[in-house]
This record gives C-alpha cells, structure tokens and sequence, in this order.
C-alpha cells in the first residue's frame, strides 16, 4: 500500500520530509534547525537542504506539490533542486554520497510502515476486544 492510499498520508507525508531531514543532517553533521534556517549564501547548507528536498520526492515518492508544502517552499523551488541534484549525480563522490543516504532514507521509511502497521493491528484488535464486552 503507498502512501498516497492511506488515510495517514498527510502525516506520512511529513513523516517522510523529517525523515529526509534527518538523514541528510546525520551524514552532513549538520543540525536539524540549521538546515531550515539557513542564511542566504550559505551553499553547504543550501545544498544540503536541496537533498533533503530532492530525497523526499524521489525515495520518498511525494510529489513536488507534497515536498514544497513540508519544506514551505514554493513547487518550482523543489523542481529546482530536483534538477540540480540530478546534474550533480555525474560526479561519482557525489552520487556514491547520495546513494548512501538514499539506503539510509528507505531503511527508515521502512522502519516507519513497520510501526504503522504494527500500530494499526493493535488498534484494530484493542476495537475487536472492546465490541466483544
């Protein structure tokens, strides 16, 4: 079941933005309110933030419209950063970088539906038991 098909989607959806964040901060050994709050000109952490965005959309499979309103910022922000990042993947450090955190991003995505579902059976069994009283 995608995302997009669940009744959480607008929690998964900023679930995954976090999720982004916080792996691109954990290998850039960045802070999480350092990311956001980003001075203009700062390109480290410009940079940073446009994997973020360019993750969520493509491990994440939110689309553009989803992105801009978890990071709030405008559609064609996100398009932007897409593309850059996508230039920047013919460099294979870079890419070799972006793979990594991509892994990084699906493992924890996955860690996420295991705990949904988890918490839905539990929910669902707790309403049975309750009806059966």
């Amino acid at each position: 079941m995608s995302f997009k098909e669940d009744a959480f989607s607008s929690r998964a959806c900023r679930v995954i933005a976090r999720l982004a964040k916080e792996v691109v901060c954990e290998a850039n050994g960045l802070s999480h309110a350092a990311l956001l709050d980003a001075p203009r000109g700062d390109t480290h952490l410009a940079l940073s933030r446009q994997i973020a965005m360019y993750l969520a959309h493509v491990v994440g499979q939110l689309t553009l419209n989803e992105v801009a309103t978890c990071f709030k910022k405008n559609r064609t922000t996100i398009s932007h950063s897409c593309t850059n990042i996508e230039d920047r993947r013919d460099s294979p450090l870079f890419d070799l970088q972006l793979e990594f955190m991509e892994k990084r991003l699906r493992e924890r995505i996955n860690e996420f539906r295991s705990g949904e579902a988890a918490e839905r059976k539990t929910l669902a069994a707790s309403d049975i038991f309750s009806r059966g009283r």
